[in-house]
């Protein structure tokens, strides 16, 4: 308690006193996000909150470990995390490039970097696989490796279209983690968790209500890829041949704490498929922008979104201690209530757009 304790309030402090730091070099180097078309913020604001979110998450780290050097009680061994530490440090940089050449970044180069992060992050189990041959399912297992980091760090990305929304949804998923995190022998990963959580904290005074400045890609991606780690490594027990579905079970509760920036992503995905317009150009079909269409205010609609992802959370915290079977009647429950939610919210913007008439 005393080393999260510390970790959260270190990388709560540091985020709060570095993201007006942050503003202010962003201003000066025109690193910013301009108003107009499918965007909702009215101003030039500011993109680099994520590395104030970087920076408190890094810094925390380093002072919880100097703690539990001289406290001689545990170990973190982060050394056998390095590969996690340089990844999220490329998917930040990745993140951080696209931020400074906003808009002028090829989305198949971003998308080379973040299959470069978690190549380094499965880089260990490749390169035995490479030299000493594997079978056919150990291939298939690296394969749904990569496509599960690739899928949270986009949608995490993705969700990231409201003052506060990706970072609100994001503080949720991580506390909800640390509920299951605190029952098993994760004293590394929970910490990691923590400093997230109390970074993210120091960051949203800074971009909710009235957003001074923007996560951006840098920390979106940073974020999201470390949620999607942090959800991995809980799972116990997958791939697991001696159990009816291979241990999918196991990876149901951190599906459904991330449910509401997964869903999201894979709605707007389809709309696009639907429409036949490239999946990686923004638009303003997400679940928040609907909710504004509908008549709510931007707060209101992000407020409503954070309920959602508690209530998720809560059923993904209920789906840890249940068992297998009952876990896959939680995800389809879940799922038919996030498409009721989904159906509810578009009949409120219908109803909007008709009371409003043809533009």
């Amino acid at each position: 308690m005393t080393m999260a304790a510390q970790g959260l309030s270190v990388a709560f402090l540091v985020a709060l006193v570095v993201v007006p730091v942050c503003i202010w070099v962003a201003r000066r180097c025109n690193i910013v996000d301009h108003p107009g078309g499918r965007k909702q913020h009215g101003k030039v604001t500011p993109l680099l909150g994520g590395v104030g979110v970087f920076l408190a998450v890094a810094i925390g780290l380093l002072s919880v470990d100097r703690l539990v050097q001289d406290s001689l009680t545990v170990d973190l061994k982060l050394h056998e995390i390095l590969s996690v530490l340089v990844a999220a440090g490329i998917i930040f940089l990745i993140g951080l490039i696209d931020d400074v050449f906003k808009d002028r970044m090829a989305f198949q180069l971003k998308l080379a970097g973040q299959i470069t992060g978690v190549l380094v992050l499965a880089w260990p189990h490749l390169w035995r696989l490479l030299l000493e041959g594997g079978t056919a399912g150990e291939w298939l297992y690296q394969l749904f490796f990569l496509c599960w980091f690739l899928t949270i760090v986009n949608s995490f990305n993705f969700s990231d279209n409201m003052n506060g929304l990706m970072s609100g949804l994001s503080i949720v998923a991580f506390l909800a983690s640390l509920v299951y995190l605190g029952s098993g022998n994760s004293v590394r990963t929970l910490l990691i968790a923590v400093l997230l959580v109390g970074g993210l904290l120091g960051f949203m005074p800074w971009n909710f209500p009235r957003s001074r400045v923007f996560l951006g890609d840098a920390g979106s991606m940073f974020v999201g890829f470390l949620m999607g780690w942090i959800q991995f490594d809980m799972v116990r027990g997958f791939p697991d041949k001696n159990v009816f579905d291979i241990g999918i079970s196991n990876l149901i509760p951190g599906v459904l704490i991330m449910s509401v920036p997964l869903f999201d992503a894979a709605f707007v995905v389809l709309m696009r498929v639907f429409e036949k317009r490239p999946i990686y150009l923004g638009d303003n079909h997400h679940l928040s922008h609907r909710l504004v269409r509908a008549g709510f205010t931007s707060v209101e609609a992000v407020v409503i979104l954070w309920g959602l992802g508690i209530f998720f959370a809560g059923v993904g915290i209920l789906a840890a201690f249940a068992p297998p079977g009952y876990r896959y009647l939680l995800l389809g429950g879940s799922f038919l209530c996030m498409v009721m939610v989904t159906r509810v919210i578009m009949a409120f913007e219908h109803a909007a757009r008709t009371r409003v008439g043809p533009e």
